[in-house]
């Protein structure tokens, strides 16, 4: 097998290929279902597959133009215009906007929490870094749970020397005594005269 062979085998879910027949072609500006054939879902689920392929080459060129790692979907919309789908670009861009409509939003008051970050759909992403390397916790359903989960690998790893980063020191009794607090003796006392 070849690497053609191997993009040439890159296919479509079938159920988008049946959800695609399900709605059918125009005939008379009526869409009508279509019923198809095994190996007609075969062939569709092939070109739309390679289509999607080709897409996604001519947005990696225009993110690689651009000096960036990662696809936008600005990308994608450029792709299907420097391609000649222009018909397609509305219904794209109408697409990712209802897709925006619908994802969760952010609570503006949310409290960050040192080692957390949030990925996709309520999925809360917790990690240290030792020597600079990045060493990645798990998921988490809500943030405090990551950012404890961060709290014990970063005391775990440099004992007290990690009092200062604990998001809830208050976990750790034995860290009190190494957190700098600021006493109302230390903001009072005059500076020495020589």
């Amino acid at each position: 097998m070849t690497e053609d062979d191997d993009v040439l085998s890159f296919e479509l879910p079938r159920a988008a290929i049946l959800k695609l027949g399900a709605k059918g072609v125009a005939q008379g500006g009526q869409p009508t279902a279509i019923a198809m054939s095994p190996s007609a879902q075969t062939a569709m689920a092939r070109m739309g597959g390679l289509f999607v392929l080709y897409v996604t080459a001519a947005a990696v060129s225009i993110c690689k133009e651009a000096k960036r790692q990662t696809i936008s979907s600005q990308d994608v919309v450029n792709a299907l215009k420097s391609l000649r789908y222009e018909d397609w670009v509305d219904p794209c861009n109408a697409h990712l906007e209802s897709d925006r409509a619908h994802r969760p939003k952010h609570a503006p008051t949310l409290k960050k929490y040192r080692g957390v970050y949030q990925g996709s759909i309520n999925a809360w992403y917790s990690q240290i870094s030792i020597a600079g390397q990045p060493i990645h916790l798990g998921s988490f359903a809500a943030p405090e749970d990551a950012a404890r989960a961060y709290d014990r690998a970063i005391w775990s790893k440099l004992g007290t020397a990690a009092a200062e980063l604990l998001n809830f020191p208050e976990d750790f009794p034995e860290s009190s005594k190494y957190l700098k607090k600021e006493t109302n003796d230390d903001a009072e006392a005059p500076a020495p005269t020589d």
